[in-house]
Order: C-alpha cells, then structure tokens, then sequence
C-alpha cells in the first residue's frame, strides 16, 4: 500500500513538473530561435514574459476582455514589442560587435523591468482562471482544467512553429540564416525581415507563456528576470539554435526542479537550471541536440 501512494506521489510531481515545463519551453524556444538566426542573447524576452501576464490581468480585470482572447492580445503585444526592439536596438548594433547586443538586451529587460514596477506596482497578481476550480483525476494523479489547456496550447504553438520552420517560406529563410548566413545573403534573402520575423516570433510566444501561466502562478514585475536566467540555462543545456534541445531542455529542468523542491528543499529548486547548465558546459558544450535541424 505504501508502494503504491508512493507511485501515486511520484507521477503527480511528473504532470506537474511538465506543466512548469511549458512556460519555460516557450521562452526558451523564442531564445533559441533568435540565438540561432541572429546570435543575439535576448534577455529582453524575459520582460515580454511579464508584459503578457500584465496584458492579460488588465484586459480581463479592467478591459472586460474574455480570458483566451487576452491571450491572443499578449501574444500580439510580445510579437509587436519585440520585432520594435529588434528592429530599434539588435540589429543596428549588431553591426558593431554581438557583445553591444548582449548589453543592450540586458539594459532593455532591467528599463522594461523597472517602468513596470513604477507603472504597476510591486504587488504580487493573478489572473483568475476561465476554468475555475475544475480538474480531472485518474488514479489519484490530479489535473486541472486550466494546467490541461496550458499542456495542450503549448503543444499547438510547438507544432505551429516546427511546421512553419518547416513548410513555409519565411520558415525556410529562417532555417536558411540558421544554417548558412552567408549563403543565404547570396541567394537574396532580406536579411532584415528575417531577423524581425524571428524577434517577432519569440514575442509571441514569451508574451502567450507569460498569459498563460498567470492564472497559476503569482507575478510581479520581477518574474520576467527570473524565468530568462532558467530559459537562458535551458538553451544551454538543450543546444543554443535547438528546436528540439529548447523543448527537451525544458521538461529536463522544470522535472528535475519538482523533484528537487519535493524530495530535497524547495530553496534549492533553483539552482537545479543553473547546475544543469554547468555540466553541460564541461561535458557537452553543444548541449544534448545541438543547432537547428536541417
């Protein structure tokens, strides 16, 4: 009997450290993206994660706008703000040297970071959930309504974005620039849209992980430094210009976290990311998965 709640205990650690998993593994695909078409680090996509649980609280707390439409409202802002920013600031400075880049994306998340904590306060919020308290159980593992709907956008925009990396055109010229930049200059691809496709891209999904997971999750405007430093460690982990490193990287960190905060302390749960990410500089500097797929 003991056996069994056990197991029980285990696999509802499991489904919640894959929900946590989802939030990570959509800014972290934003981050690699980037990384991989541009090589720019942009810890800027921190601050469109709390951008987009802010847009959301507001639009549906003092706009009267439904919950899923707020979503899509955060993933236009995220989309918007950042091909701005990479337009405005990345790639006129990447001109002179990709550390001006790093620097840049740094000073843009700590001034996002603090004309929030002026706009909005200090305040911890939460937006409520259109689902409620409802929730499914089997077998005593619990899910709720909202974390089934987080697990399953997030399996819709994962597969949106393989298949436009994959099938479409401005996908394909990603990959391109991914790949072979030079090549790709040669063969007449605009450099420029490219790059603001894949800043706008990445908005858009740090600003829909940030919507989405403010109805679990408590933020301030100090959340968005939080959740780029794991994402960061987690494309590191995963393989800088990975796909598929991003996602596994992820679920890797965000389980190993659970677990830590279960079975260890939960003030060690945080350094679970960074320790990964370490060890995989000294043993696999590529991370697991490497670049971009062909």
């Amino acid at each position: 009997m003991r056996r069994a709640v056990d197991v029980v205990t285990i696999l509802q650690f499991g489904v919640n450290g894959l929900f946590v998993a989802t939030g990570y593994a959509l800014v972290a695909l934003g981050l690699t993206l980037i990384f991989g078409v541009l090589h720019v680090a942009d810890f800027a996509q921190g601050a469109l994660y709390m951008l987009g649980a802010y847009v959301s609280f507001y639009a549906t707390q003092a706009g009267g706008v439904g919950y899923f439409a707020a979503v899509a409202l955060a993933m236009a802002t995220g989309a918007v703000l950042a091909a701005l920013n990479g337009g405005v600031v990345y790639l006129p400075l990447q001109r002179h040297g990709g550390s001006l880049t790093f620097v840049a994306a740094l000073g843009v998340l700590l001034i996002l970071q603090n004309a929030a904590l002026w706009w909005f306060g200090g305040d911890f919020r939460l937006v409520p959930s259109p689902f409620g308290d409802g929730k499914f159980s089997a077998g005593g593992v619990v899910l709720t309504h909202h974390q089934a709907f987080v697990l399953g956008a997030t399996g819709c925009l994962v597969l949106l974005l393989w298949a436009g990396l994959r099938y479409t055109k401005p996908g394909k010229a990603l990959r391109a620039m991914a790949q072979q930049p030079e090549a790709a200059r040669l063969v007449g691809i605009d450099i420029q849209r490219v790059g603001l496709l894949a800043f706008a891209v990445a908005g858009g999904l740090a600003g829909g992980a940030g919507a989405l997971m403010a109805p679990v999750r408590a933020f301030d405007p100090h959340i968005g430094a939080v959740v780029i430093l794991k994402s960061f460690a987690i494309v590191i982990f995963g393989g800088m210009g990975s796909v598929p490193g991003a996602i596994v990287g992820a679920a890797v960190v965000a389980l190993a976290e659970t677990f830590t905060a279960a079975y260890l302390a939960a003030e060690f749960a945080d350094l679970v990311a960074f320790g990964l990410m370490i060890v995989a500089l000294f043993a696999r500097p590529q991370g697991l998965l490497g670049r971009l797929p062909t």
